[in-house]
């Protein structure tokens, strides 16, 4: 008999483990997998850490144990991985004992305590979804907080993006990650995992070299810095501007003055065909807020530079009358009140100002918007005006030709984005971004979506009380099924008869991110939630949600994520695809 302080514990009869013929047996919860092989009877986690098929349906080699579903392949007795890079087997000590076999769960298991931060940077360094999914899942059952996994990501990112990403590419994958994040909050912990996926997707890439960029020598002064990052941002020249970020931050005592610089420079009248490089600079300052300098610096530095110093080509004829036009507004800049969270007692016609963003007059539009500023109208408000004018048109938009739900997406992000301008640069350059996100609504009137206003409210009355978790699953069902005729329609009925907005969005979020295609909604999934509780007074914040119902629906497709993020979950907890078979 084993003495009390052991920790192998009976799991076979030896007789029961012939060469050749593996058993799984349960052993305090575990699947354990028992081989007699040359001899000798090892055990090992029946788990293949890379999917979690059961070992015990592989193959045995000289040692090497083989998955027989994607061919891994691992030492049996010290659990090496030979196929991934830090995917290594748990194992466990053997003792046979008067022809039972007994195994020490106890002291065997992980070989590398580590092992899931290796498998993170594997995943970062890969770009595979499954290996970002289970690297994330294990970190955080393992305690590891999620402050520390987005750190992770933000320190890989900026080493990626400085060495391998231009400003359009770069932009795109700091969206990702960003709105991932966003996303992700939104949620209980549980149920969090795909936009983190999703973020991580985002960070990831290869990372290159590059010589150390080192500051300026002296004489130099803020003043000299942010006058040659003008310069630089009218010649088209990114290192440069680079160059001048990092010395500003290494002067010291400037880094307040650096996100509102970008913006300022952001905002110039040869960038009014460039509207994505405030919604990306949006997203830095973002980033800088949450993750301060000492992990953003090389992001912020590099990506704003790109940003600012990208080629531009040559102006069309519209972009140059543009361009003039706002050349010509400057003077009216300088006279515009700061702006102010109080309400404000200017009359306001709003559907005036919706109308003319779609009216498809250049000078139209930008007449509305002096209109309003002059007159006295909050930054704020227009922002709203143009959200919830976006928000509409998706609500309504034909989906028998080219929806352009990417476009109206871009608008609502446009409005958002103003928002932060105002917050980060001030009244002044915020005005001038209103320019800028007008001018996305002039560059959309190929949109072929009536105009109806915003004004009105959408239905007079009530609709007939509904069972709300019947309609919720009807509405989640026509998404999944694709049925995009009706969806409006369902979502309208569910929100008209007092159902629960909130629980719409959150259950919609979680349904469209099974899709492969749902990092294309992470904007608009955070956008719509945050919108429509902000703006709760306004007629038409409902359609916000339609919008977003029926963009959903029409981009859903049958491939998704779900079956890798569910296998994650189970390692994770500890489950396994070996349940499915024994």
């Amino acid at each position: 008999m084993l003495a009390e302080n052991t920790n192998f514990v009976k799991v076979a009869a030896l007789s029961d483990v012939a060469e050749g013929k593996p058993r799984a047996v349960r052993v305090e919860g575990h699947s354990i997998a028992l081989f007699q092989h040359e001899g000798a009877v090892y055990a090992t986690d029946n788990q293949c850490p890379h999917m979690g098929y059961p070992l015990v349906r592989g193959r045995v080699r000289r040692g090497v144990l083989s998955c027989d579903w994607h061919g891994w392949s691992y030492d049996m007795e010290g659990g090496g991985c030979f196929t991934g890079g830090c995917d290594d087997l748990a194992t466990f000590p053997v003792e046979v004992r008067n022809g039972d076999v007994y195994v020490d769960v106890a002291s065997g298991g992980n070989k590398r305590d580590d092992a899931h931060f290796l498998l993170f940077k594997e995943g970062l360094l890969t770009t595979d979804n499954w290996t970002l999914s289970k690297a994330i899942a294990i970190m955080l059952a393992k305690g590891v907080s999620e402050e520390e996994t987005l750190n992770l990501m933000v320190k890989h990112m900026g080493g990626h993006i400085s060495t391998d990403q231009d400003a359009f590419n770069g932009g795109r994958k700091l969206a990702m990650m960003m709105n991932g994040v966003k996303v992700a909050r939104m949620y209980e912990p549980e149920d969090r995992l795909i936009p983190l996926m999703l973020a991580a997707e985002g960070a990831s890439g290869r990372l290159g070299d590059r010589p150390d960029r080192r500051p300026l020598p002296p004489p130099i002064d803020w003043q000299k810095l942010e006058d040659w990052i003008r310069v630089f941002t009218f010649d088209k020249e990114w290192e440069g501007i680079e160059k001048c970020l990092i010395t500003a931050r290494r002067l010291g005592g400037h880094d307040e003055k650096i996100v509102p610089l970008l913006f300022e420079c952001a905002v110039q009248p040869f960038f009014v065909d460039r509207s994505r490089n405030l919604i990306n600079l949006g997203h830095l300052a973002e980033l800088l807020d949450q993750f301060g300098w000492g992990l953003s610096e090389e992001l912020v530095c590099n990506l704003g530079a790109k940003i600012l110093g990208e080629g531009r080509g040559r102006p069309s004829e519209l972009h140059r009358e543009a361009i003039q036009k706002l050349e010509n507004l400057s003077p009216i800049f300088d006279e515009l009140p700061q702006e102010t969270s109080a309400e404000s007692t200017v009359d306001y016609d709003e559907d005036k100002f919706s109308a003319a963003l779609v009216s498809g007059d250049l000078d139209e539009v930008f007449d509305a918007v002096t209109e309003m500023l002059t007159a006295g109208v909050p930054i704020n408000n227009l922002a709203t005006t143009m959200i919830m004018t976006a928000g509409d048109r998706m609500a309504r938009t034909p989906v028998n030709m080219s929806p352009g739900w990417w476009d109206l997406q871009e608008e609502m992000e446009l409005g958002t984005t103003v928002r932060k301008v105002l917050r980060y640069g001030g009244t002044k350059v915020a005005a001038k971004a209103l320019y800028h996100a007008a001018w996305r609504f002039f560059s959309n009137r190929w949109l072929n979506i009536r105009y109806q206003s915003l004004t009105e409210q959408r239905t007079s009355t009530r609709s007939a009380m509904l069972d709300e978790d019947a309609v919720l699953s009807e509405i989640l069902d026509g998404i999944e099924s694709v049925r995009i005729q009706e969806i409006g329609r369902r979502t309208r009925e569910y929100l008209n008869a007092g159902c629960s907005a909130e629980r719409l969005m959150a259950e919609m979020g979680l349904s469209i991110l099974k899709d492969d295609n749902g990092h294309n909604l992470l904007s608009s999934i955070y956008m719509v939630s945050e919108e429509w509780k902000r703006c709760g007074s306004h007629p038409a914040r409902n359609q916000l949600i339609v919008g977003l119902a029926r963009w959903a629906t029409d981009i859903r497709r049958n491939a998704g994520n779900d079956s890798a993020v569910q296998t994650a979950h189970r390692f994770a907890r500890g489950e396994t695809a070996t349940e499915l078979y024994e």
